[in-house]
């Protein structure tokens, strides 16, 4: 791995993330949406910013490859592929909701090394860079490190995650945002303890990766074992429900969580 290429990508791709962000902006809230096979929402808006940040990365990045939600992989890379939600909370974007964002991670063998999250309405950059830390409006971030779980603390699940697991469980408020991508920068940040879903993918999740495991966290199954960036990729969708939270935190989760009953249901189709 190249350390002083990727550290030299930051900024640039900060730049394209936050145009992104700024260009669909001006569509929030004021825009027709189609419903995909998988029942989802999409809209031109997610379409023309991911033919956008297509285009910039892979020049930005001469044969790298490039992977989105929705036109899937346009082109494959020799070690190096841009991963990219162009919105990771459409529902939200269609809606008017503040809480959706622009998702860019790069993957280089099998692993993350570089995360950019944007979340236009709520002014709040996300960045994480291999080895180098993980920040928020460039100021550094760290997940809580928690072993019990208060009634007031914070845990995000996703809408599948919601609709499938048992939560009876819980004696802490839940948050359904949706948008995993920005709800595992809550957790990068500290301002949740933790975050659940069920079925998101690596396009959902690349961005965030990075910048979760900077900011000493993780993604693991329910169970605590770890999902690594390989396997997403080769899956493309996570195989079982999973939880992004501080190396302490997790453990408490993973108590609570560990003997919930799953019910039956689809598998994630997006917030």
């Amino acid at each position: 791995m190249n350390s002083g290429l990727i550290q030299s990508l930051l900024t640039p791709v900060v730049d394209l993330v936050r145009q992104a962000g700024s260009n669909a902006l001006v569509r929030w809230g004021d825009v027709t949406a189609e419903i995909k096979p998988d029942q989802s929402l999409v809209t031109e808006v997610d379409r023309s910013t991911e033919d956008y940040l297509a285009s910039r990365l892979t020049e930005l990045l001469p044969g790298s490859g490039f992977a989105g939600e929705e036109r899937g992989f346009r082109s494959q890379g020799t070690s190096y592929t841009w991963i990219c939600d162009p919105i990771d909370g459409t529902t939200n974007f269609v809606a008017g909701l503040p809480h959706w964002c622009v998702s860019v991670g790069l993957v280089h063998e099998g692993n993350s090394v570089l995360g950019v999250i944007y979340a236009p309405a709520l002014d709040r950059l996300y960045t994480g860079l291999i080895g180098d830390g993980a920040q928020c409006n460039h100021q550094p971030i760290i997940g809580q490190s928690a072993t019990e779980m208060g009634h007031e603390d914070i845990l995000c699940v996703s809408t599948s995650a919601l609709k499938n697991l048992d939560f009876s469980r819980a004696s802490c408020r839940l948050r359904c945002l949706g948008s995993i991508a920005l709800e595992t920068c809550l957790v990068a940040e500290g301002r949740v303890l933790g975050a659940i879903g069920r079925g998101e993918g690596i396009v959902d999740l690349a961005g965030a990766i990075c910048i979760l495991n900077e900011a000493g966290c993780a993604l693991t199954t329910l169970h605590g074992s770890a999902i690594s960036t390989a396997s997403l990729l080769d899956q493309w969708h996570t195989r079982e429900p999973f939880i992004t939270a501080n190396f302490r935190t997790r453990e408490t989760i993973v108590s609570l969580f560990a003997q919930a009953t799953p019910r039956s249901g689809p598998a994630a189709n997006g917030d």
